[in-house]
């Protein structure tokens, strides 16, 4: 690994990078930071490369940013908002209150794949003012949703991640490369596109198959790929195989004395715990009470 990919110039890193692709081009890395004390101090300087850092505050947080050796007026973030760092700038961070947050490394190529996807014009930049406390809610919703991959990233979807990476990297396209949002997909998946999809997805429900090897299977890229699937089947692949997982758990429930343990396991979910969580949320009962009922 390379440049700062690994953010360990912060010295705060809580747990392992999570490393999703963009559309097979490039890809996206998020990390939590966090230090419970004052007085973290200067971090390293980071390397220059052609790349963006943007830091998301969970709390709010104090400290001086200096920025190619000019002090940048940037003292207080608040929480739910975010500052975008241009690694092609020289920059330090002298962190002087307790932080807590979520740390993504976006390669600039990121951006440039995502735009040449869509057939739009080259990013070049992203447009935020050095320290610049930004409140955006598309942002902070897209991060409260990978907030759990990112506390126990070994089990964490991988379809989601790539769901999460190209969605953020797409907003920030739009939002602050200054391009225009593309008009919306004239029509889904075609049917030997469906099939092979489904095949595929469902092959490997127990596991966690890269959205990039879906779409490559059905001759599409990743992004063109997303959207066909989300405008024929109503949901994007990531939600398409939850709702698979716990359709084959209720097989299994109702079929089986396997435990609910057991279970999970063998529909892709990393512990009971996890699959008594989503099966709530769809089902309105735990896996243990519904498989009373339906007997």
């Amino acid at each position: 690994m390379t440049s700062n990919q690994n953010m360990e110039f912060f010295r705060a890193r809580q747990a392992d990078i999570v490393i999703a692709p963009v559309f097979g081009k490039s890809e996206v890395t998020m990390a939590r930071l966090s230090c419970p004390n004052a007085g973290h101090g200067v971090i390293d300087p980071p390397l220059h490369e052609d790349a963006f850092f943007l830091a998301f505050n969970l709390r709010d947080y104090e400290g001086d940013l200096w920025v190619d050796g000019r002090k940048v007026d940037s003292s207080v973030s608040r929480r739910g908002n975010f500052t975008i760092y241009d690694y092609r700038r020289t920059w330090l961070a002298d962190m002087k209150s307790s932080f807590d947050g979520l740390g993504f490394h976006i390669p600039r190529a990121a951006l440039i794949a995502f735009e040449e996807d869509l057939g739009g014009r080259r990013i070049d930049t992203l447009d935020a003012a050095p320290g610049q406390d930004i409140q955006d809610d598309v942002v902070r919703h897209l991060i409260g949703a990978c907030l759990p991959s990112l506390a126990n990233p070994a089990s964490a979807s991988r379809l989601f991640q790539d769901h999460i990476a190209a969605v953020l990297t797409f907003h920030l396209c739009t939002t602050y490369g200054n391009r225009h949002i593309p008009g919306p997909v004239r029509g889904g998946l075609a049917p030997w596109q469906k099939k092979r999809a489904i095949e595929l997805l469902e092959a490997e429900l127990a596991a966690d198959v890269p959205l990039s090897t879906v779409a490559a299977a059905c001759g599409l890229s990743q992004s063109h790929f997303t959207r066909a699937f989300k405008q024929s089947f109503g949901h994007p692949p990531y939600r398409w195989v939850i709702l698979k997982r716990v359709e084959k758990a209720k097989e299994l429930l109702r079929t089986t004395e396997l435990s609910i343990a057991e279970v999970a396991f063998l529909c892709g979910f990393c512990d009971q715990a996890h699959l008594t969580r989503v099966f709530g949320a769809r089902m309105n009962t735990t896996p243990g009470q519904w498989r009373r009922a339906s007997r």
